[in-house]
């Protein structure tokens, strides 16, 4: 008999800054794609302070935790059965400007402000997933879930 493994889970948060003219913050990763900056979680700390430590201590800037607000779940799978939730928290106030990153391979640029509906490229899969889903205000989305078997509210699959 085969036993099925249940996918690993990561629960990550992605700082959601919107400028006063409604670009979003984005950063480049070093694969070169680009993405919202986000932090895995951990338990020990909750995610809004999570959040906090990540704008300080990544872009620079100052939040408190009571300008934040969860914005978006998204759970999302991949083929490989990895399996995480991310939460979009939306920065409604901060002080400072994010810092500019150093300038990854090629002299690009490490951070910019965009049109959420119009991202630069290449953007993560997963964030090219959410960024529209944030622009109607959807507050849940799920990218890669096979529909084959649903959940009943025992647990089991029908």
């Amino acid at each position: 008999m085969t036993t099925v493994q249940p996918p690993q889970l990561q629960m990550t948060a992605h700082a959601l800054l919107l400028d006063s003219s409604g670009r979003v913050l984005l950063v480049r990763a070093a694969s070169g794609v680009w993405a919202l900056p986000s932090t895995v979680l951990t338990f020990q700390v909750s995610p809004y302070r999570q959040v906090v430590v990540l704008a300080r201590d990544v872009l620079g800037i100052e939040v408190a935790e009571h300008d934040l607000l969860l914005a978006h779940v998204c759970a999302h799978r991949s083929a490989t059965a990895r399996a995480g939730l991310g939460l979009v928290i939306s920065v409604g106030h901060w002080d400072g400007e994010p810092v500019p990153s150093p300038a990854s391979a090629g002299g690009q640029p490490g951070r910019r402000w965009c049109a959420p509906g119009d991202p630069p490229r290449p953007v993560a899969a997963w964030d090219a997933a959410v960024l529209p889903a944030l622009l109607v205000n959807r507050a849940y989305a799920e990218i890669g879930w096979h529909p084959r078997q649903v959940a009943t509210p025992t647990g089991a699959s029908r």
